[in-house]
This record gives C-alpha cells, sequence and structure tokens, in this order.
C-alpha cells in the first residue's frame, strides 16, 4: 500500500501525517467535549459539544474529519466547519485507529471492535461489522488502544489491556479475522498503545500497572512471538507513538505529566521529560495519556481530566522543552511563563 511505501512512522490516529498534509488544527477533549488548537501557535481555537466521556480520537486519511470515541458512540467532525456532522450510536467506545485503506477500527469497552467504512465520506460512511474478540465480553474487558501494521498494512497487531494478550488481525478478510499472536503472559496486564519498529521485528507495548506501581514497556520480538524485554517507565504508562524515522519510541506516562523516550537501538529509556512544573503553574491537573508525533518529531500528549489541556513536548531526544496550553492558558517551559488569554 502506498501509505507504507516512505520511511514515515504510520499514526493511525493521525494518518494524514505520513502524507505530509498540511494542518490546522490539533485536538484533545474537555467535559464531554472537543478542544480546538490552532497547530503552529497551540492557541485554544474552540470547544465543540460531543457525547459523555470523549476518549481517543482519529483523523480522516485525507484529514477533513475528526473522529471521537464517546460513551454512547462516535461522533464525526468536518474540520472546516468544526461542528459534528454525524453520529453512530454504538455500544460504549473509546480507541480510534485509522487503517491504511481508510477504514476505521472503534474498539468498545467489552472486548469488541467496529470497523468503519468509507470514512472519508459523510453520505458513504457506514458501519460494516462488529467483531466480537474477547468472549463474552462484560465493560472494562476491552482490548488495547491503539495498534500497527505489519506485512505491508494488511496485518494489524494490538494488545489484550487485561486479557494480557497479544492479537494479530487479518484486515484483508471479509470477516476481519484474527488470532493470538501471544498468548496470556501476565506481564502484558495492561497492554495499551502499541507500535513497531520500520524492520518490523519489533513491537513495543505500553503496559499500565495501575496509578501507583511503576508500569514498563514490553518488547515483542515479532518473528518469534515472544517478550524480549521489559523497559522500566513511569507511572500509568498507556498511550505510544514514534519518531519519524522510528528510531525513538514514546510513551506516555499518566501519573507522571510525563514521557518516556525510548532507543529503540538500544532499548533503554534515554529521556524523561516531565510537565508538571507548567500543570502547577496554571493551576490545573495533569494525567497525560493519548500520544502522536507531529510531523517535526515534535510531541503532542492529550490530557484526561475534563479541562481540556494539551501538551507539546519539544527537542524530546536532549530536553525537556514542553508548551501546555488549555482554554485558560498557557504554560512555556523555556521561560517559565503562564501566558492568560486575551479577555
Amino acid at each position: 500500500m502506498k501509505l507504507f511505501e516512505s520511511n514515515v512512522h504510520y499514526e493511525p490516529l493521525r494518518p494524514c501525517r505520513q502524507m505530509g498534509t498540511k494542518e490546522r488544527y490539533e485536538f484533545t477533549h474537555g467535559t464531554n467535549s472537543v478542544c480546538v488548537y490552532d497547530i503552529e501557535t497551540l492557541e485554544f481555537v474552540k470547544e465543540i459539544p460531543v457525547g459523555e466521556r470523549p476518549d481517543c480520537h482519529a483523523t480522516s486519511l485525507d484529514n477533513k474529519f475528526l473522529y471521537i470515541a464517546c460513551q454512547d458512540g462516535l461522533y464525526c467532525i468536518d474540520q472546516d466547519k468544526l461542528e459534528v456532522v454525524k453520529i453512530f450510536e454504538l455500544p460504549h467506545c473509546y480507541a480510534t485507529n485509522i487503517l491504511p485503506n481508510g477504514d476505521l477500527l472503534v474498539h468498545d469497552q467489552a472486548g469488541g471492535v467496529v470497523i468503519i467504512k468509507d470514512t472519508m465520506d459523510m453520505e458513504k460512511i457506514h458501519v460494516y461489522k462488529h467483531v466480537q474478540v474477547i468472549p463474552n465480553g462484560k465493560y472494562r474487558c476491552e482490548i488495547g488502544g491503539k495498534g500497527n501494521f505489519i506485512g505491508e498494512g494488511r496485518y494489524y497487531l494490538c494488545a489484550g489491556w487485561r486479557e494480557c494478550r497479544i492479537y494479530l488481525f487479518d484486515t484483508e478478510n471479509d470477516e476481519f479475522s484474527f488470532i493470538d499472536f501471544i498468548d496470556y503472559d501476565d506481564v502484558l496486564s495492561g497492554g495499551d498503545d502499541l507500535v513497531i519498529t520500520s524492520d518490523k521485528k519489533k513491537a513495543y507495548v505500553a503496559c499500565h500497572k495501575g496509578w501507583e506501581e511503576r508500569s514498563h514497556v514490553a518488547v515483542i520480538d515479532i518473528e518469534n512471538r515472544k517478550i524480549a524485554k521489559l523497559i522500566p517507565t513511569g507511572v500509568g504508562t498507556c498511550g505510544m507513538t514514534m519518531t519519524a524515522d522510528e528510531r525513538y519510541a514514546i510513551c506516555s506516562n499518566d501519573s507522571d505529566d510525563s514521557i518516556s523516550v525510548i532507543d529503540t537501538l538500544t532499548d533503554e529509556v534515554v529521556n524523561t521529560p516531565c510537565a508538571r512544573r507548567g500543570f502547577e503553574a496554571l493551576g490545573i491537573t495533569g494525567y497525560i495519556q493519548g500520544i502522536t508525533a507531529a510531523q517535526d518529531d515534535s510531541i503532542f500528549v492529550y490530557g484526561c481530566k475534563g479541562n481540556g489541556a494539551i501538551v507539546k513536548f519539544m527537542d524530546i531526544i536532549n530536553s525537556n522543552k514542553y508548551i501546555i496550553s488549555y482554554e485558560g492558558g498557557m504554560y512555556i517551559s523555556e521561560e517559565d511563563k503562564v501566558i492568560k488569554p486575551d479577555i
């Protein structure tokens, strides 16, 4: 597939970045809303009402639409109008992944996946299939949040959250069939986001160990289907992304307000930038989870406490430079400065 001919990391939350598509906005969620920011200045633009408990959000391949998973379904937002243009009533869902062919995978919170097709046309977009991954799934037995792709985009690899497994889906099979890629192993407990190196030999899985115990990232030997190493990270590790060249894997540590930068050549953490000072200066709660890499390898991390905060980390290998922005103000770490909006 053409998207996999590039040497740029494929990010299923922002697939448009691999194609070099110009972006106007970045997004995070507030309280039953999507908060919109100017992607260049990080200034707050608008708050768009959506459903209850909004969570992961992804953009279409052409970057015309934003999809955000909520308790009552999937909300589709037109980026030109900056308003909701379609709503799909689905079981409580939380994760969104755009496949290289444009299909959207929505992970629900009862161990299922909803496949949505024709995502770039609001007249044709439709639910294609629901696949129950975890038998007799109950609330909060969901699979992991964000996966990634091998086999030139055909196979989708994702973690099993509390199931402590890794699943492999065949996206070109009409049944969207899947197998256990790695069977149960308790070190995979809390397996959330998953990323894969450019040579497709290793995967990295963020393993959330709760809100007090230090988490880790599990390194997966893809060819041999085994866990090769555990890399200690921070508290509450969940989100993962990679730099464009896939040299560095980056995970978000929600309870530390930090990110861990992993060198994939050594499988060691080389830097842990932290935004806590900025959250304290702004007087708001951090708790950053979802994560994506921008086209220039700066890292966006999304707040999950309802205040709509977004963090942009820069020069992640060598520094602790970052900006925090929300409707009530902005913090710039290099100047240790809080900027309040004009009223």
